[in-house]
């Protein structure tokens, strides 16, 4: 930062997509992706809370005030009390992590100072943070960051941290290794994110309507196995920020940009939209379309095609080519847009009642049907009292809008699920094969895939989609997924320090504080899972003392974890939509107490539920004891299990084969 600041330039408004990074002592500032990093770690930060930090790193010392922040961060709008305190105190617990390379002090009655600690001199692993990327045991040689970046690598390079053994004691005990988030080497040329095209129309109201054409448009473009197009929620976090497109590109990882603008009035729309080369900041394509919103569908395919063939300089033969009814009721579209947008922001039922709407005024438009299948679907999941309605309904909206658009991803996705759900094994695996192969850069697809692999019982194989699925939603994507797979393939220690980064994020997030205390726990560390258990407990009051059922388990106290398995008995179902705990996880807690009679009693209960992760969790590493016993063999033998068992070997089979097993 600069040695002096004028209070003007302190109090202007911070932009992070156009703001430098910096240093804080040994600590790298990215404001464009909201991530800092220390050697051997990095956090990612709000956007908020990054503005406040860059306001106050600006003043070199310098006091800031309450009043200067409130400017340079919320553009001088009235905010709460609590707005700035929890972005401060988010800070100092930045501090905390970085070990004191800097300090947050309040000045009473003035404002806040950020303060650099003097950096000490390098270590081997801030060199390796720095220069070069740390390989994971077995490797020759580091291979030099700047280098990486003009080298493509076929799949992103995981950088493995190791500890080192001090005398007896393995002091990385939590810490087996850990790697840095993916970065593509290189963008490829096809890259292109979405930004959201900015409203013209004069009325804040419509923004859902340049926002959904927006995502409709990104949804399009994701279809194209060619293009590798960035996530709706890490594009439209850039949403209202404009200049620095190269800046934009670099924190969503992609080559080109593409933006635009909407005018809607009455029944007729002005699109205009453009494609930018974000290395140099030329137009690679633009155009403008004056339409009556009834070919609204046509529009947006046109833009979609153009995109693609400017990027790729060649026509795929059949590319959105789908089946879309010729014209569209611009009431529809606008309910339809409306309904995506109550959807993206969690109100699943308003958006289930609009759509319900949409396709009463336009049963030929397969989006409407295929929308309102996954909206029903999620209500089903989180309601459990109209779980059989709305899932009737949600297979009777994705069978319609595969009958008017067989190659709709939604529906197609959709209907992969609903096979899992029925126990269709062979079925989803083969819808799921296709859909890899036709759209292997889908973001929601990619994160369906490794929920089918673990389901089939394989969370490895689920593991190695998720960096791909980062890849593309860099900015938002949901670290927690990591955790589940980890789990399921009974990789404790490597829990730990992913758990960790999340919750130096957010610190009172219950899920994975019960996923650390679980693995403190299953690795021994029996007084890390005591402490974290007592953090839980101020967190999440109703929880079920999942935490301290693992702690008492690892522990030997069985008199204890079976008084808490028998409250959670007591409440079954009744907690169920809420703590997402099945009859199956009531089984894998008495497997743990070795009392494989009841837990077979709570297996074959879960069998006749449906449930459709039962045989994928009896599978699971740690479980093997229990799979040598005559309720496991009994279990086996029923058709259920029978019919996943024998998809299961023929997976087996096809990763042996793919990986060069004998």
């Amino acid at each position: 930062m600069n040695e002096r600041f004028s209070r003007a330039g302190l109090i202007a408004r911070v932009d992070l997509v156009h703001e430098p990074e910096f240093a804080l002592g040994n600590v790298q500032v990215r404001p464009a992706l909201c991530e800092v990093a220390g050697p051997g770690w990095s956090e990612t930060l709000e956007p908020r809370v990054m503005q406040v930090l860059v306001a106050l790193a600006r003043a070199n010392g310098g006091v800031v005030s309450r009043d200067e922040l409130i400017e340079a961060c919320w553009e001088g709008r009235v905010v709460g009390e609590d707005s700035l305190t929890r972005c401060i105190g988010r800070l100092r617990r930045l501090a905390e992590t970085s070990k004191s390379a800097f300090t947050l002090d309040t000045v009473l009655r003035v404002g806040y100072r950020l303060k650099v600690a003097e950096a000490p001199a390098p270590t081997r692993n801030d060199l390796a943070f720095a220069g070069e990327a740390v390989l994971p045991a077995g490797s020759t040689a580091a291979v030099p960051v700047e280098d990486s970046k003009r080298k493509p690598s076929a799949r992103p390079v995981r950088l493995a941290f190791f500890a080192a053994v001090t005398g007896a004691v393995v002091v990385a005990a939590g810490f087996a290794f850990w790697w840095f988030w993916p970065r593509p080497a290189i963008e490829p040329d096809t890259s292109v994110a979405v930004l959201p095209f900015v409203n013209m129309s004069g009325d804040p109201a419509k923004e859902y309507f340049s926002d959904g054409f927006s995502e409709e448009l990104l949804n399009d473009l994701s279809d194209d196995p060619r293009l590798r197009v960035a996530a709706r929620t890490s594009s439209f976090a850039f949403k209202g920020r404009s200049g620095d497109t190269k800046a934009i590109a670099r924190a969503l990882r992609v080559h080109a940009i593409v933006e635009g603008s909407v005018r809607e009035v009455g029944n007729r729309v002005r699109i205009t939209a453009q494609l930018i080369d974000a290395d140099n900041g030329y137009n690679i394509w633009s155009a403008r379309y004056d339409r009556d919103l009834s070919d609204i569908l046509r529009v947006q395919d046109e833009v979609a095609r153009a995109v693609a063939v400017a990027l790729t300089r060649k026509i795929l033969p059949g590319y959105l080519q789908a089946p879309r009814p010729r014209k569209i009721d611009p009431a529809a579209y606008r309910l339809y847009l409306e309904a995506q947008n109550q959807i993206d922001r969690g109100f699943w039922k308003k958006g289930f009642v609009l759509l319900q709407q949409v396709t009463a005024r336009q049963p030929d438009f397969a989006g409407g049907w295929a929308n309102l299948s996954f909206a029903a679907w999620i209500i089903g999941q989180v309601d459990a009292l109209h779980q059989g309605a709305t899932r009737a309904l949600a297979h009777e909206a994705a069978a319609r809008a595969l009958v008017l658009d067989p190659r709709n991803i939604r529906a197609r996705t959709m209907q992969a699920n609903f096979e899992m759900d029925d126990w269709d094994w062979s079925a989803a695996a083969a819808d799921f094969r296709i859909l890899r192969v036709e759209n292997p850069n889908n973001w929601r697809l990619l994160t369906q895939v490794a929920s089918f692999y673990d389901s089939m019982g394989f969370p490895n194989e689920g593991f190695e989609f998720l960096p791909r699925a980062q890849a593309l939603d860099p900015v938002n994507f949901s670290k927690t997924l990591f955790l589940y797979y980890l789990a399921d393939a009974g990789r404790y220690r490597e829990e730990i320090p992913v758990a960790r980064l999340i919750l130096a994020h957010r610190p009172d997030y219950p899920w994975p504080l019960e996923w650390l205390c679980q693995a403190y726990a299953k690795t021994g560390q029996i007084s890390e899972a005591h402490e974290v258990n007592e953090q839980i407990r101020r967190v999440k009051t109703d929880q079920l003392q999942w935490c301290q059922f693992e702690i008492d388990a690892a522990a030997g106290d069985v008199s204890g974890a079976r008084t808490i398995l028998d409250n959670w008995i007591a409440e079954f179902p009744d907690k169920y939509p809420d703590d997402a705990r099945e009859a199956s996880d009531i089984g894998n807690a008495y497997v743990e107490l070795n009392d494989f009679d009841r837990a077979n009693d709570w297996y074959d209960r879960a069998y006749d539920l449906h449930e459709k992760d039962l045989f994928s969790e009896v599978f699971q590493t740690d479980r093997a004891k229990y799979r040598e016993s005559a309720g496991f063999r009994a279990l086996s033998q029923r058709p259920g299990f029978k019919t996943w068992q024998a998809e299961h070997d023929q997976i087996a089979a096809e990763l042996a084969a793919r990986h060069g097993a004998p």
